[in-house]
């Protein structure tokens, strides 16, 4: 690995200053709060160090996009494993009523079969928590563009929801 400068040092340093909350944040949604989650963006920041020399000419929004990127496939990733690995304990006794895992796959489903052009703009503000500037230069769009789109995704969805009896007719936020 070769030698850092100090100016890279301090741009290090400022990403991970202006970042680590937000990452922190979002690992906590995939994995929960705790050592998982500050795994994730340890791991993230790491990924960054040891590619540093390719990534050095990429702005620091771009930057940000990518280690949201990164966190997001280790939490899977931690997830997936987590998943083979996990055994029951012999004390551990059934739910008396059973969570309905088919509304749960079913709502995943209205979410995924949205337009595209909603459910990505939708994705990156709520789940990866991009602010508008940096969902515009993402998808190349306008602040006003993505303020829109936002506005009109979350109606479809709202809509999508109480036509399939997800929400009665209450207002919803």
């Amino acid at each position: 690995m070769p030698r850092r400068t100090q100016k890279e040092g301090d741009r290090f340093t400022r990403l991970y200053q202006q970042n680590q909350d937000r990452l922190h944040r979002l690992a906590a949604r995939f994995l929960g709060p705790g050592p998982k989650a500050e795994d994730a963006v340890h791991d993230a920041f790491v990924k960054l160090i040891q590619n540093f020399d390719q990534l050095r000419t990429r702005s620091d929004a771009q930057l940000e996009r990518w280690l949201l990127a990164v966190l997001r496939n280790t939490a899977v990733d931690a997830l997936r494993r987590d998943s083979r690995e996990t055994e029951l304990e012999p004390q551990f006794q059934e739910p008396a009523v059973p969570p309905d895992q088919g509304e749960f796959e079913a709502l995943v489903a209205l979410i995924r079969a949205m337009p595209e052009e909603y459910r990505r703009v939708l994705e990156l503000r709520f789940v990866a928590e991009y602010s508008l500037a940096d969902i515009a230069g993402e998808l190349g769009l306008t602040e006003g563009a993505v303020k829109s789109r936002i506005f009109r995704g979350r109606k479809l969805l709202i809509d999508t929801l109480r036509k399939e009896g997800y929400l009665d007719g209450r207002s919803c936020v």
